[in-house]
């Protein structure tokens, strides 16, 4: 009896301290390396990519390019890390997401995805994507454009470590749309509502050990600069997010201010094989079709700050690392 009383009384002692419980022992199979973000120059930055654990924050003006970004790390995050990655977008579809999936990964334009407009070669270029990526299923998307809770996305979260054991990579798009506690709503006082929607994705972020990547929008004060540029002051919810984020990545796209662009017209395409002439002018397709992007680090709290340049190409959806330039 004595020997069995001293078996009972160590085994409450390590399920206390997490030695030998269930939380443990997944614990032990969750990956703690940090999520590469797909760009080179970023994750240099950031000190080797997300942070498991802590939440980064993509900010920039509407329709810069934030929620595409966002996308990026999460597909780079299940389909070339082979680490789970959910995506919860409060303003987009689930079928807009996989849009931009399929054309970002296939290189078919999502002009033609959202129109239905393929040809043979389209389809070759999607079936070979279905055929050859084993990690497809890795990347979800929840939110389908409704405002769920934090409690609502917790619970796609834990479906997601649930079947696959861990969640790698979380994406919040984006917070002004999140609902907090409902007293909290009801007493109108929206800097609050959001500051303990924050702290409740931190919570998570750290339950589950994963990144949380939490996209915001900026405040009209880029526009007012002539060069444009965000800064850290810009970020609509400023104090709620500072007191937890790990990082903050603000999107700048210099040709997004260009006067042809800011008009909505053109006199023709900017690329005709990348956008069939039959579609000009239209708002909202860039000139030139593959641009430079600034992606600033003003904020970091285990590292260094700093401003890298990207390519974004918004045809297809995707951003990619630039290829510094030989010298001499």
């Amino acid at each position: 009896m004595v020997r069995n009383h001293a078996r009972k009384t160590d085994a409450r002692r390590r399920t206390r301290s997490g030695e030998g419980s269930h939380r443990r022992t997944v614990n032990k199979h969750v990956p703690t390396s940090r999520v590469l973000t797909g760009l080179t120059a970023l994750d240099n930055v950031l000190g080797g990519g997300l942070r498991p654990g802590r939440i980064t924050v993509v900010a920039a003006r509407t329709a810069m390019g934030k929620s595409m970004l966002a996308l990026a790390m999460a597909r780079n995050c299940a389909l070339r890390q082979g680490r789970p990655a959910q995506v919860v977008s409060l303003e987009m579809s689930n079928r807009g997401l996989l849009e931009r999936t399929l054309a970002a990964e296939t290189g078919v334009l999502t002009e033609k995805l959202r129109r239905g407009t393929l040809d043979s070669s389209d389809f070759a270029l999607l079936h070979a994507f279905d055929a050859e990526n084993d990690n497809k299923a890795l990347l979800s998307f929840g939110g389908d454009g409704t405002t769920p809770s934090v409690a609502q996305i917790e619970q796609q979260c834990d479906t997601v470590t649930g079947r696959r054991g861990h969640l790698g990579l979380l994406v919040v798009d984006y917070l002004g749309l999140m609902h907090g506690a409902l007293h909290q709503r009801a007493a109108g006082d929206r800097q609050d509502e959001v500051a303990s929607v924050v702290a409740d994705l931190q919570r998570l972020a750290t339950r589950l050990n994963a990144a949380v990547v939490i996209v915001d929008q900026l405040t009209r004060a880029p526009e007012l600069r002539d060069d444009h540029r965000p800064r850290l002051s810009d970020l609509c919810h400023n104090e709620a997010l500072l007191s937890h984020a790990e990082a903050v990545i603000l999107l700048h796209r210099p040709a997004y201010y260009d006067p042809q662009h800011t008009t909505g017209r053109y006199n023709r395409s900017p690329n005709p094989e990348l956008y069939p002439a039959n579609l000009f002018p239209r708002y909202g397709l860039p000139e030139p079709a593959v641009q430079r992007a600034e992606l600033l680090v003003p904020h970091n709290r285990h590292g260094r700050t700093g401003t890298v340049e990207v390519g974004v190409e918004l045809a297809r959806a995707r951003f990619f690392d630039l290829v510094p330039e030989p010298v001499g």
